[in-house]
């Protein structure tokens, strides 16, 4: 009988403790736009999506420094090795889920980035989702190389 009680004592409390869990959170972190080092090209930007407690999609990434931003998508013909890239008007953000927009996959293009996120090194970003929620994100910016954009090309080019 006692191990009975035990046994019955162990599940409720796994219950419990599995009910403690955190309920995941919907956000956009380590946000990168790398700049085009032609004015007229685009620039494309990278970031991770964290899925929240239910599936959703991204519907739109937009910005008040930049003229025109696109969600892209490459892919590779496994026949020909072709790459294409497409854009995209939303991406499913499975629940509890990371969603990665990297090079060579998933990415946003900015065409016409002014030079105001060049000069701070931030760039403001809404990403606006599914349910309505829309999250504002501060995204590093940087030259193709990496290394901060120069401010004085900025100003002067």
């Amino acid at each position: 009988m006692n191990r009975r009680i035990c046994i019955i004592s162990g599940a409720a409390a796994a219950l419990l403790l599995g009910g403690c869990s955190p309920t995941p959170q919907l956000k956009v972190k380590e946000a990168v736009l790398t700049l085009s080092p032609v004015d007229n090209n685009p620039s494309a930007m990278h970031f991770n999506v964290y899925g929240g407690p239910e599936d959703v999609h991204l519907l739109r990434v937009s910005s008040p420094s930049a003229i025109r931003v696109e969600m892209h998508d490459v892919t590779v013909d496994a026949k020909t090795g072709a790459v294409t890239m497409a854009p995209m008007n939303r991406v499913l953000i499975p629940s509890g889920e990371k969603v990665a927009f990297k090079k060579g996959g998933k990415h946003v293009m900015m065409w016409g980035v002014n030079v105001i996120p060049r000069r701070l090194g931030v760039i403001e970003t809404e990403f606006l989702f599914s349910n309505n929620v829309r999250i504002l994100v501060k995204a590093r910016v940087q030259e193709i190389d990496g290394s901060d954009p120069d401010e004085k090309k900025a100003i002067d080019g």
